[in-house]
């Protein structure tokens, strides 16, 4: 017996180094990952934007391997990134569509950089060593931006009625000429105050106003505050008038901010009549724009018109009809961009109320003829019925399908090629009938015809 322990004693510290050994050659001389696969995957901003100042994350999913088989190492990044961490972690990875759609295990890889100054950087390739095999997975071109933290509120104008090229330092336009002009800013969270300096011997009001709070997503684009109608009365060398914004940046401080000067020269109106005419130049102030004035800046939905219609049409659905401001602006933008009122949007409160009002007088119903209360009994039988039919007919314009067609022509067939029909307003509301893969089929009116999926934005 003693003779087996000693063999035992001896012999199994071999067989636990062969197994040791054997499990090291099959991970070493396992199956590899497909290249053709790995040369598709690319490291990936994990933020929609990227900054300086800040740790930015990238990742990358590989199926079908597990984290202690990835060893990574990080080259040489550009001047002024710098490589702060790395993690591996196991996740289930989903690939496919619809059906077709599956989840399999694998690795997704995740490295940190921080960036000290903007502009567009190269990264190179990071090198993984995947069960014994080499490969390289590399990154897209990525822009970085500075830091919401130290950026200050920045403001522009430009004008709706005039083409003004960019070099030219002195703009030109008549006495009397409505000049419309548009003050936008960018790197702002919201904005608390619009003020103005009116220059004498000129007409100058406020058109319109543009809701700018409550912007929690950065963006790099000048956005809308507020829209000027300047009416300069006499000849000679004017500036823009001046439009001071009170604006709250990203990081929470408050700044003044005011247009750049901007240089006229105000021409003499010409006339047409042989005999001149003694009139004061401030008569311009009650004559309305030319024709060609009316023609330059013909009312037309942008793409920000179009926005904030859908989320006033949405902020309308889902509130008490009468009890909101909802209506009243959208009539305000509509009237604005030249398109006929769209109407009341059905309210899903008004018709959550609607169905309990009819669920309670059915109840009632129901009660009064256990009860035997026949004539009242009609009378809330009567009542329910209206209701009922009310309410149904209600339901079914709330839950048509409708959305805001961007503007442009229906085809008679879903297909880029076919000849074009009715030209479609910018903002105007749609019915959608069906849908066929990337098309719609719509009606604006008493006009039918297919548009692309991706100029109709839905009301929700």
């Amino acid at each position: 017996m003693e003779k087996y322990a000693k063999r035992f004693r001896t012999d199994f510290p071999r067989l636990l180094i062969f197994v040791l050994l054997v499990m090291q050659a099959f991970s070493v001389f396992a199956k590899p990952v497909s290249w053709n696969y790995l040369w598709s995957l690319r490291f990936r901003q994990n933020q929609e934007t990227l900054f300086t100042e800040t740790d930015n994350s990238f990742y990358v999913e590989i199926e079908g391997v597990t984290p202690d088989s990835i060893q990574l190492a990080v080259n040489s990044l550009p001047h002024n990134v710098s490589f702060v961490s790395s993690k591996k972690e196991t996740v289930m990875i989903k690939s496919g569509n619809g059906q077709n759609e599956k989840y399999s295990a694998g690795t997704r890889i995740t490295i940190w950089m921080k960036f000290l100054k903007t502009g567009f950087y190269k990264i190179s390739p990071i090198d993984l060593v995947i069960n014994g095999s080499f490969y390289q997975i590399p990154f897209n071109p990525v822009e970085v931006f500075e830091n919401p933290r130290f950026i200050n509120p920045q403001i522009s104008v430009s004008f709706n009625n005039l083409n003004i090229p960019s070099k030219r330092k002195i703009a030109e336009a008549y006495e009397g000429q409505h000049i419309v002009f548009t003050v936008n800013v960018k790197y702002a969270n919201s904005v608390k105050n619009i003020s103005w300096n009116i220059p004498e011997d000129s007409v100058f009001k406020k058109l319109r106003e543009f809701n700018f709070s409550g912007e929690d997503s950065f963006s790099t684009e000048f956005k809308p505050v507020a829209v000027f109608d300047w009416q300069p009365l006499k000849a000679g060398n004017w500036t823009l008038p001046e439009i001071f914004v009170t604006a709250v940046s990203y990081n929470g401080t408050i700044s003044d901010i005011k247009t750049p000067p901007i240089a006229f020269k105000i021409n003499e109106k010409k006339l047409t009549d042989s005999k001149p005419k003694q009139e004061s130049p401030f008569a311009y102030a009650f004559i309305e724009p030319s024709n060609f004035d009316k023609n330059v800046s013909k009312p037309e939905a942008k793409n920000y018109d179009i926005l904030n219609l859908i989320e006033l049409h949405k902020k309308e659905r889902h509130s008490i009809p009468f009890f909101n401001s909802a209506f009243k602006e959208k009539r305000q933008i509509e009237l604005s961009v030249g398109l006929s009122p769209s109407g009341i949007e059905p309210s899903v409160v008004f018709f959550a109320m609607m169905f309990c009002a009819v669920f309670i007088l059915l109840m009632v119903s129901v009660l009064l003829f256990i009860f035997k209360r026949k004539k009242t009994c009609a009378i809330f039988v009567s009542l329910f019925v209206t209701f009922a039919v009310f309410l149904s007919i209600y339901g079914y314009h709330l839950f048509a399908s409708r959305g805001i067609y961007a503007g442009g022509t229906m085809s008679p067939i879903p297909e880029k090629t076919a000849p074009t029909g009715v030209t479609i307003q910018a903002g105007s509301v749609v019915s959608i009938i069906r849908t066929a893969g990337g098309w719609m089929y719509i009606r604006h009116n008493d006009t039918y015809g297919w548009v692309l999926s991706e100029n109709v934005y839905l009301i929700k």
